[in-house]
Formats: C-alpha cells, sequence, structure tokens
C-alpha cells in the first residue's frame, strides 16, 4: 500500500474539488452503504464516472490521475458522498472486485472518517491517493466533522 499526498496539481485538484462539491454533480441515492445487512438504514450517493464502458459526462475530470496511475484498462470508477454522522461510524468490510486488480482512493476533501486497510487506519486528507489491492477487505467511515465525505475509487489493470 501507497499514500501519496499532493497526488495532482493544486490548480487541478482544486478545479476538481470545486466540481464535485458543488452544486452540478450529480449524486445518487443508495439505500445502503455496504449492502442490505448494514446495521442501521444508513445510506450514501454515488456517481459512476466509468461503469460497463460508459463514461459518464464527469469521466474528463480523471485524464491526468489515470495517466499517473499508469492505468492500462479501467474497471471501475465510483465517486462516494457519504453524509455526516453525529459520530465518527465505521462501515462494513468489503471487497470492491473478488479478483486481482490495482486500486486507488483518492480523497476529495479532509474528515475524521478513515479507510481501514489490512488493520491500517488512513485518514482522508484532499488530494491523497492511496493505492492499495481492493480485493482485499477494507472499508470506509462516516465523518463527524464535515458536512459530507467524498472519496473516488479506481479499479484497473
Amino acid at each position: 500500500m501507497d499514500i501519496i499526498d499532493n497526488f495532482l496539481d493544486k490548480t487541478e485538484f482544486k478545479n476538481i474539488q470545486e466540481i464535485l462539491m458543488g452544486r452540478d454533480c450529480p449524486w445518487y441515492y443508495n439505500k445502503y452503504i455496504s449492502g442490505p445487512k448494514d446495521d442501521k438504514p444508513l445510506y450514501f450517493f454515488t456517481h459512476y464516472f466509468f461503469r460497463d464502458a460508459i463514461k459518464s459526462n464527469f469521466f474528463y475530470l480523471w485524464k491526468t490521475l489515470l495517466q499517473k496511475l499508469d492505468c492500462k484498462a479501467l474497471i471501475r470508477i465510483k465517486g462516494g458522498l457519504y453524509p455526516s454522522y453525529p459520530k465518527v461510524r465505521p462501515n462494513n468490510f468489503h471487497v470492491d472486485f473478488p479478483f486481482k486488480h490495482k486500486g486507488c482512493i483518492f480523497y476529495i476533501n479532509s474528515n475524521n472518517g478513515p479507510t481501514v486497510i489490512e488493520k491500517k487506519s488512513i485518514l482522508p486528507k484532499e488530494n491523497r491517493a492511496v493505492l492499495f489491492n481492493p480485493s482485499i477487505p477494507h472499508r470506509s467511515s462516516l465523518c463527524s466533522d464535515e458536512q459530507v465525505r467524498i472519496t473516488i475509487t479506481f479499479n484497473y489493470f
């Protein structure tokens, strides 16, 4: 696992952040965070920038990031927007896909809702990229210090 701060140029990152945290980027309601076995009726919002070979109108935002990842083939780019919670709350462990591939979690805003990968807790910091194996169990958390927690997950070869 690698953790890289200031992954993108500051100007390019701020542009992406403004778009994703602005009023013009569509986010779509999901009834569960990890799945129907979640403890409580929690929810979050997603935006698929790339799924099933279909690109959203916001796919262009990731051109530089995909080049930096040396992405040969994309599986998925999924944005997650998690509303705040009264206290930091970990979500259930999950795997993105059950086969070996590469992954990157890219944080859009800093907050106190950590990601846990292989017993390592990583705090979200804006413009931070975490490169890891997404076929191993990992989990996100809900934050309590910001209105939302926004991450973008890249699954690729």
